[in-house]
Formats: C-alpha cells, sequence, structure tokens
C-alpha cells in the first residue's frame, strides 16, 4: 500500500468512526469495505463490529469480536475489554450463553478498575437472564438500578429497566413486569432516548399481550414499529413487525399478522438470528393452526422447535411443544399428544418458567 493508499485509508478509518458516533452506520461500514494498513486493522475491525452490531448483525459482530479478543489484536487493554464485553453480549443475544460466560470469565478476572468491573458484573447479570436464571439476574439488575438512579444515569437506568422487565415478565410478575417498563419508558423520555423508548415499548407490548390487554399491546408495538421505520436497527424492526404480529393474530386479524410474520421473517433472516427467527416460524404455525391448515402449521411448530432446540430457548422449545401437543390432538394422536404436553411442562417447571399456562399466547 503506498502512502498517499494507507493516508487515505486512516481518513476513511477516522471518518467510519465518525459516522458510527452519528449512528449511521450502513455508510461506516461502505467507509471500511476497503482493506486498511496492517497497523490500524485492529482497529477498522472494532468499528466494523460495532456497526454490525448496531444493526442487529449479531453472529458477523461476534465473529469480529472473537477474532479480536482471541487473538489479543485489540488496540489497547481497555479496547481488549470492550470487544470482551461486546463479543459476550453477541454471545448471550444469540443464545450461546455457555460461551458468553466463558468468555465473560476470561474478562472478568483481566478487568482490575472499578468501572471496568461494574460493567462485567452488569453483563453476567444479563447473560444469567438471558440463560434462564431469572431470580438472581433479577437482584443483580435491580441492585445495578439502585447505582445508575444514584447517579443520575437516566440512559442506563431506562436499559436496566428494560433487562429487568422483561426477567419479572418470564418469572411470572407480570406487573412487576409492566411497571418495570412503565419507568424505563418515563425515564428514556427524560433522557431524551429514543432507541431506550422504542425497547420499552416493545417490553409493554409484550407483557400487555400476555395479559390479554390486546389494544394496548397493539398501540405499544405500532409505536414501536413507527419509532423502528426510519433506524438502521435491523433487529429492532424485526422484532416490531413479530411483535404487532403477535397481537394481531390474538385478536383474529390473521391476513395482517401473516404480512407482519413474513416481514420479520426476511428481516430475522437477513441478520442471522435463528433463535427470533423460530419465534416468526411458531407464530406463523399459530395463524395456519386458526385457519385449520394443519399441515403447513405443524411443519412451521417443527421448524420452530428445532430452531430453540439449537439455541437453547427453553421458553420457545415449551410454546413449540405445547403448540404441537395441540395440533397432534386434534389430528387424533391423542396419546403423542398427551406425551409431548406432559414433557413440555416438565420442561418449564425445571426452568422455574410458567411458558405452559401461556394458552392464548
Amino acid at each position: 500500500m503506498s502512502k498517499n493508499d494507507a493516508a487515505s485509508a486512516v481518513l476513511r478509518l477516522d471518518r467510519a468512526k465518525e459516522l458510527l458516533d452519528e449512528g449511521a452506520f450502513a455508510r461506516a461500514l461502505t467507509l471500511l469495505d476497503k482493506p486498511l494498513p496492517k497497523a490500524f486493522r485492529p482497529e477498522g475491525d472494532m468499528v466494523k463490529a460495532e456497526c454490525l452490531r448496531s444493526r442487529g448483525y449479531l453472529a458477523q459482530a461476534a465473529a469480529l469480536f472473537r477474532g479480536l479478543v482471541d487473538g489479543l489484536n485489540a488496540p489497547d487493554r481497555s479496547s481488549w475489554l470492550d470487544c470482551c464485553l461486546a463479543l459476550v453480549a453477541c454471545l448471550r443475544s444469540l443464545g450461546e450463553t455457555d460461551a458468553a460466560r466463558r468468555y465473560w470469565a476470561v474478562g472478568r478476572k483481566v478487568a482490575t478498575t472499578k468501572e471496568a468491573r461494574e460493567r462485567f458484573d452488569l453483563e453476567g447479570a444479563l447473560v444469567e437472564r438471558a440463560a434462564g436464571d431469572f431470580p438472581s439476574s433479577i437482584t443483580k439488575l435491580t441492585r445495578h438500578l439502585a447505582r445508575f438512579k444514584a447517579e443520575r444515569d437516566w440512559v442506563g437506568a431506562g436499559y436496566i429497566l428494560w433487562a429487568l422487565g422483561g426477567a419479572l415478565r418470564f418469572a411470572g410478575d407480570l406487573e412487576g413486569s409492566r411497571r418495570a417498563f412503565l419507568e424505563g419508558l418515563a425515564l428514556s423520555r427524560r433522557a431524551g432516548d429514543p432507541a431506550g423508548q422504542a425497547y420499552a415499548l416493545f417490553g409493554l407490548g409484550g407483557v400487555t399481550r400476555i395479559q390479554g390487554r390486546f389494544a394496548e399491546a397493539e398501540d405499544y408495538y405500532a409505536r414501536a414499529l413507527k419509532a423502528m421505520a426510519g433506524t438502521e436497527d435491523v433487529f429492532g424492526q424485526a422484532y416490531a413487525h413479530c411483535g404487532l404480529a403477535n397481537v394481531l393474530r390474538q385478536r383474529g386479524r390473521l391476513a395482517e399478522a401473516e404480512r407482519h410474520y413474513l416481514r420479520a421473517h426476511k428481516l430475522y433472516t437477513s441478520i442471522g438470528d435463528p433463535v427470533d427467527l423460530a419465534y416468526v416460524d411458531w407464530g406463523l404455525g399459530q395463524v395456519f393452526l386458526r385457519r385449520g391448515e394443519l399441515v403447513p402449521a405443524e411443519k412451521r411448530f417443527r421448524v420452530a422447535l428445532q430452531g430453540f432446540a439449537q439455541g437453547g430457548e427453553t421458553r420457545g422449545v415449551v410454546l413449540s411443544e405445547t403448540a404441537l401437543a395441540a395440533l397432534l390432538h386434534a389430528k387424533g394422536r391423542t396419546q403423542e399428544a398427551e406425551r409431548l404436553f406432559d414433557q413440555a411442562v416438565r420442561r418449564a417447571r425445571k426452568a422455574k418458567i410458567h411458558t405452559h399456562l401461556e394458552l392464548f399466547t
């Protein structure tokens, strides 16, 4: 690479970093398509990985972060810790909680400052949440929430309340979950954090839907979809379409629900998110089941079950097993249905979740 080319490449990297800070992730990625001088490649990979993560391309981001962490290629110790934390976050979001825990343990030993330890401890609580250990994660997240509030970090507090709301929901405390999401929405507004507001709306849509408050849930999801429409957050857009599809399905508006599911399916496929894609397949199976189309319904449920099982998503496995049990009963395969339903209930109770009770979810 000539000196002129190298200088131009460094300018591109600097501009890509500016675009990352501005939230223009696609433009930043375009600038990083061309090669950088060897000395600047780790920094370029960090910027590229963060852009991919911000858009929801978690598997691609994780691959880059893993290379930086495993190869000790980060520019400095602080950057290595940032990469390790980001890798853990990607892995737990992808359902790879065992790998997330391994990298978390390595990074936590390296973290020596109070700030670094607090960041790793928070991420550890989020990994526990992703793995389904809700009692422990709720205790730890509540402690972190108090810290963020004491520091008057309203963006951070809003994020913690989003995570806490989800953990409370899956632990069965639906009203506590709703209160957490409402407080998170208020704090995100106070902080002027549009992303935080959108994710709080996601949470509110989910918990009110489970409570049977369908009109509220539809409004929350519609507002979240509107908030995501102009962003580069592909995951957020997919999540909004899937959530809205769920409540439309529950309200009997099956054609509308199917359109949103198919849109979510396309978006989740584009970012390589197999676990959330399985939720879409499960939802489409429910649409077919409601229509009496048992053959395509069974196909979707089995595809969803495979995706959930491979991703370690116990809640999704239980949802798929109970749905398949109902379908098999409708087809006259009652004994098989009974065995599958019993298996789902045992699985849920072992995991201390209540998914088997979500009969109209």
